[in-house]
């Protein structure tokens, strides 16, 4: 099994409106009120910037959760990868990842994956299989915040790329930069690639 770089191939405005309508603040966004300027997202990250990711051998699971479950379903499922390379004796070489397979009204399909030095000669166990992670030409966010609050850098992403007229793939990656098994929920530090059309 291997993972192809196009998963999750999503529009990123599509992307942005099921972040909206999920995310907790969503229903009281809906009532009627006088239109109002987005609040900006606030970082002293850069934006967009042009970042490629090299090749690397991931240890990943695929998973699946409807909306009200995302960040406890993502931290299950960070928790059983962690183990896995546990087990199996693996260095592991990068934060954890996600890779967003689909998105609809009911919830989301991903992948959670460690990135690893080389494949064990032992096989993974069921759940779990070996292969390329993402690599390429990406664009860089940063996201910084709580996981069910980031309806705001999706939108920022999805301006940034129709506003340069940017050839991008429609996928997104998520890499942790901070340990979401470790963090507080509200301190998550999240990096966000969009990998460019070549």
């Amino acid at each position: 099994m291997t993972i192809h770089l196009a998963l999750a191939r999503l529009p990123s405005a599509f992307v942005v409106a099921m972040f909206l309508m999920h995310s907790p603040g969503a229903s009281a966004q809906q009532q009627p009120t006088s239109p109002a300027t987005p609040p900006a997202v606030v970082t002293h990250d850069p934006i967009g910037e042009e970042v490629t990711l090299p090749a690397r051998t991931i240890l990943y699971r695929n998973g699946n959760a409807n909306w009200s479950e995302g960040w406890p379903r993502l931290v299950e499922a960070f928790q059983a990868v962690r183990a896995e390379t546990d087990r199996l004796k693996l260095k592991v070489t990068g934060a954890p990842i996600v890779i967003y397979r689909s998105i609809d009204d009911e919830g989301f399909e991903f992948v959670a994956a460690l990135p690893i030095e080389t494949a064990p000669a032992e096989m993974p166990g069921p759940d779990f299989a070996i292969g390329p992670g993402p690599s390429g030409k990406t664009l860089k966010f940063v996201y910084r915040g709580a996981f069910d609050a980031m309806d705001a850098i999706y939108e920022l992403i999805a301006d940034f790329i129709e506003s340069k007229r940017i050839e991008a793939e429609e996928e997104h990656i998520e890499e942790y930069v901070t340990d979401p098994l470790a963090t507080k929920p509200d301190e998550l530090v999240i990096a966000i690639y969009v990998p460019l059309k070549q």
